[in-house]
């Protein structure tokens, strides 16, 4: 037992370092070439607000999926389901890293000229209002889910679960903020990857619920075999119970 558990502290650090990796990677390949053409034109920050925005909604979708797995057997057969929490968790950092990287480029920018209330006042700005407030409130609402992770024993497992349900919501606000608010939305690699992070995330839940059934009626066909091992025996008991119950009667007849 004791070696287990040292596994598991050992295996996580390893697997949370090469996750953000990964992310660090993939928020190269999308940083990377906007700084490259931003180096042809003024407007860096512009470039770099986008940038971070796609890296952001990438990080969210990944956040999403590792949720559900945590809840999963199929991510409990990938890695240990505490792995799985860590790296889930780090991921939620990183998204909101991301988020903040976002708004901090927006903010410096002047191309856009967006004002501090504009971006952290939701429906208030000149630029999409609708779509671009769904994305403010994506926003909020990701930071208090990554907050809920340090505030689980106070508030208890049901309520921190019932919170985290949350999570589902940035997801969809982000896609709708990005299709509709996004300035690189009408691209074909824009289209596909909210296209492909939309069908992980739906595949994974799917996943999820039908797991979920199997598994109680898993649980449950033992307790049907019990009551049906339950009522033969009863029949049984009845079946040996009534010849002797009608030799005793001969045997009380015959004493009379």
């Amino acid at each position: 037992m004791d070696v287990g558990v040292r596994e598991l502290k050992d295996d996580r650090p390893a697997i949370v370092a090469a996750v953000v990796c990964i992310a660090a990677a993939a928020a190269a390949a999308v940083v990377v070439p906007a700084v490259v053409t931003a180096e042809l034109d003024v407007r860096f920050t512009w470039y770099a607000a986008r940038s971070a925005g796609m890296v952001a909604y990438l990080l969210a979708t990944a956040s999403v999926v590792f949720g559900i797995a945590t809840s999963s057997r199929f991510g409990a057969r990938l890695l240990r389901k505490g792995n799985l929490a860590d790296v889930h968790r780090a991921l939620s950092l990183m998204m909101v890293l991301a988020i903040s990287a976002h708004l901090l480029f927006l903010a410096l920018d002047s191309y856009a000229g967006f004002t501090v209330a504009e971006l952290f006042v939701p429906f208030v700005t000149w630029y999409r209002p609708v779509w671009t407030g769904l994305g403010i409130i994506a926003a909020y609402l990701a930071c208090a889910v990554y907050v809920s992770f340090y505030l689980r024993q106070q508030i208890g497992y049901r309520a921190w679960r019932a919170f985290h349900y949350l999570s589902f919501a940035v997801f969809a606000l982000g896609t709708l903020h990005g299709l509709f608010a996004g300035t690189d939305s009408g691209t074909t690699w824009s289209l596909a990857i909210y296209g492909s992070s939309v069908a992980c995330v739906f595949a994974m839940l799917l996943y999820r619920i039908i797991s979920a059934r199997a598994d109680k009626t898993r649980r449950a066909a033992p307790s049907a075999q019990g009551v049906q091992s339950m009522n033969e025996r009863s029949r049984a008991r009845a079946a040996i119970a009534e010849p002797l119950g009608v030799g005793a009667g001969l045997v009380l007849r015959e004493g009379e």
